[in-house]
């Protein structure tokens, strides 16, 4: 009866295991982003040294590796503005304090090259966030707290600019407006190694518009009769000219939009709110039916129930984009998590929702700096359950690129440390290094990676005194797997697809492979994963077979070396 609920539990474990595998799959976007606008997130304070805001940068990317993120969407152009050394536009008022001021003439360093820098040394993706056509943010308070640079685009051309009370922004009808933002962005993809450039959702005013650009509507109205459509035209012109341009330069640069969350009221049915639609001229449904765009991340900002129910919208959203072949992040209100509007456990029981639905590819959550306050336990769910394994990026389907040869691994080690080496390649992104106690699936479970490296030493150093197997792949810049280089192993290896089997009654039969230049085999078993207390130990000549007759009830830990290299094996469980 013991050994029946012994088998019970142990079986209740293992399924238990893969469950949770199941939940955290191999391939899932996990962003955040990183405000710059009005200081949300960074930098603290834009009167700080060049060194403090270096410091919280990084301090930002620590804290969100840690949490298990893997891509940081770093705003970069807040208002015609720039967060990077620009020969467009001036640096922006939130970085320094005066629009047009960027870092000491005796300092050297871009805050987006340092950022991609970072995020990619701690094998993390770097997108470039870009507002399209907001130009002055509260231009009352433009007016009286700073001044608008000479060099900033209202100044240039102010007859570009359409006024609202609450916002400036650039005509979004006007040709030479989307030659001018096609170039601002495309000078960003040139000139810096970003994995992609992702433009929220600021585009006609959410204050709604009467007839500012009833001049530019008659002077370029393209031969359509309606205004409306003609706005939602001009829209959609500037994002397939993005995209156009991207894929001749950089075709593996991910090319991401965030629109409100509600397409239309009633779409789905039941969905209540705010019309994106009509107000913003925002058309997400038609960037995914021509393909203009990579990846949604529609501003799903609601939690479950209601007229905005979250357990509606995720089902929506990914089944439009599953149809029209692109990928689906939904983003998500981490900082509504710290107030009244989400009850307990929302975030978690969202990310879930994204994982049992078929064609939502991950997450993006606002902002940065809820991971330092870690509202309502969230981060501790990600840290410890949610995101507790590290992930790969989804691979767009229709973005692969070549996949790159396989990396030829070889293995040393020296007291307490392994060092895999391997020859680098300059067309990788980057390298996925995984270990194993076996090697049949290896590559396959999220939980065997290791690590992600990105520079191009070849090498990877493993602080450990127990035995595993390794494997290293190249990604390419689509981050498609090539196929995996093992390491060469210093152990035996048992054979495959058992290596420890019961034949009859109490007999157990090992098997492993033969050891080139091996004299003898020494194999130990024993009850504890420390051998500490050995029930079985011998030496055989040449066999690569053993026999033994083990007591049932009892959980087996067994291991074995050839005596020329004196180097054991990882340790194989069974049960009797």
């Amino acid at each position: 009866m013991k050994y029946i609920i012994r088998i019970i539990c142990i079986s209740i474990f293992i399924a238990g295991c893969f469950a949770g595998q199941t939940q955290s799959p191999k391939h899932e976007f996990r962003g955040v982003w990183l405000s710059t606008v009005a200081n949300i997130d960074w930098p603290e304070d834009k009167h700080d040294s060049e060194a403090k805001k270096q410091a919280d940068l990084m301090n930002y990317m620590d804290t969100l590796q840690a949490a298990g993120i893997n891509a940081i969407v770093f705003q970069v152009r807040p208002a015609c503005d720039a967060m990077y050394q620009s020969p467009l536009e001036p640096w922006s008022y939130w970085f320094s304090g005066t629009q047009g001021e960027g870092p000491p003439a005796d300092s050297l360093w871009d805050p987006l090259e340092f950022a991609v820098t970072e995020a990619h040394r701690r094998g993390m993706e770097l997108h470039a966030w870009v507002n399209p056509y907001r130009a002055v943010k509260d231009p009352e308070m433009a007016d009286s707290v700073y001044f608008i640079s000479d060099q900033h685009i209202s100044k240039q051309h102010p007859d570009w600019i359409l006024q609202f009370k609450s916002v400036h922004i650039l005509d979004p009808g006007k040709t030479k407006v989307r030659e001018y933002i096609t170039k601002v962005f495309m000078d960003i993809v040139n000139r810096y190694d970003i994995d992609g450039l992702h433009m929220d959702d600021y585009f006609y005013p959410y204050s709604g518009i009467d007839n500012e650009d009833s001049l530019t509507f008659v002077e370029e109205n393209r031969s359509i009769d309606s205004i409306d459509d003609w706005r939602r035209d001009n829209i959609n012109l500037l994002v397939q000219a993005v995209s156009d341009s991207i894929n001749i330069v950089k075709p593996w640069v991910k090319w991401g939009i965030s629109p409100f969350g509600i397409y239309r009221p009633n779409i789905p049915e039941g969905i209540e709110g705010f019309d994106a639609w009509a107000i913003l001229y925002c058309d997400p449904i038609a960037w995914l039916k021509a393909g203009s765009v990579d990846y949604i991340t529609p501003q799903c900002y609601w939690p479950f129930d209601g007229g905005q129910d979250y357990g509606t919208l995720i089902p929506y959203w990914a089944k439009i984009a599953k149809k029209y072949h692109r990928h689906f992040y939904p983003g998500q209100a981490l900082y509504r998590a710290a107030s009244d509007k989400f009850p307990n456990g929302e975030i978690p029981r969202q990310i879930r929702l994204n994982r049992d639905m078929d064609g939502c590819d991950g997450s993006v959550f606002f902002t940065a700096n809820n991971f330092y306050s870690n509202p309502a336990n969230t981060i501790d769910s990600m840290k410890q359950d949610l995101y507790i394994l590290p992930a790969l990026w989804p691979v767009l389907p229709h973005q692969k690129g070549r996949p790159l040869s396989p990396p030829i691994v070889f293995s040393e080690r020296n007291d307490d440390t392994v060092t895999l080496f391997w020859e680098p390649t300059p067309e990788a992104w980057g390298y996925v290094v995984y270990r194993s106690r076996t090697q049949s699936e290896l590559v396959k479970q999220p939980g065997s990676i290791a690590a992600v490296i990105t520079d191009q030493n070849g090498t990877f150093y493993d602080k450990t005194d127990e035995q595993w197997f390794y494997a290293v792949t190249a990604l390419n810049n689509y981050k498609l797997e090539s196929r995996a280089g093992h390491a060469i192993n210093d152990f035996v290896v048992p054979c495959r697809p058992a290596y420890a089997s019961e034949e009859k009654r109490c007999m157990i039969t090992f098997k492993w492979e033969a050891y080139r230049g091996a004299e003898d085999y020494h194999i130990q078993v024993s009850t504890d994963k420390h051998f500490d207390f050995i029930v079985y130990e011998e030496r055989l000549l040449s066999a690569t077979r053993l026999v033994k007759k083990l007591n049932r009830g009892y959980t087996y830990y067994w291991r074995i070396k050839a005596n020329n290299n004196d180097v054991w094996s990882p340790t194989w469980t069974f049960i009797r």
